[in-house]
């Protein structure tokens, strides 16, 4: 509001001029309009970012996969004593048994009965098979998925407890 002065003689008379306040103006409203359309066009590129980040944060089914095989395939050369059930391996290293078995959708390591690292995720079933100096498995993931794998060693020996 703006007040302004106008003297006529010795007495002051007060004029008020108010600025109008019906309304935005078509600028305003241009503005608001524009702020409007970027913030609502942001919000489907921010959910994609977070579902990227979130997809990049869980690896990939075969970089869990080869981790297994590779953790199971070198501890098994390293065995003394192997002993094959169709839902668990266990073997001797340097005194320490090791057992592979399932937990829940899981496969889980053990060390001498102690601990829980699970080391393979979403497994619906597995079997481990006695193949000539070495263990087979076939896996099959909840998605369906199928894989397999062959775990050789050369230092066990023949008896019911070695494959």
């Amino acid at each position: 509001m703006c007040n302004m002065t106008k003297r006529q003689g010795t007495s002051k008379k007060f004029v008020s001029r108010r600025m109008d306040e019906k309304g935005f103006t078509l600028i305003e409203a241009l503005l608001s309009f524009s702020l409007f359309c970027i913030i609502s066009l942001s919000i489907p590129l921010m959910m994609k970012g977070f579902s990227t980040i979130k997809h990049d944060l869980v690896p990939p089914r075969y970089y869990e996969w080869n981790l297994f095989h590779e953790s199971v395939r070198s501890e098994l050369r390293k065995a003394n004593d192997v002993k094959v059930l169709p839902n668990q391996i266990s073997f001797v290293i340097d005194g320490e048994t090791i057992l592979y078995e399932k937990y829940s959708q899981s496969i889980r390591r053990r060390v001498n009965n102690r601990g829980h690292e699970i080391v393979l995720q979403s497994v619906d079933q597995f079997t481990f098979d006695v193949i000539h100096q070495g263990v087979h498995l076939d896996l099959e993931f909840d998605s369906g998925e199928k894989v397999e794998g062959k775990f050789f060693y050369f230092a066990a020996v023949e008896g019911e407890t070695s494959p």
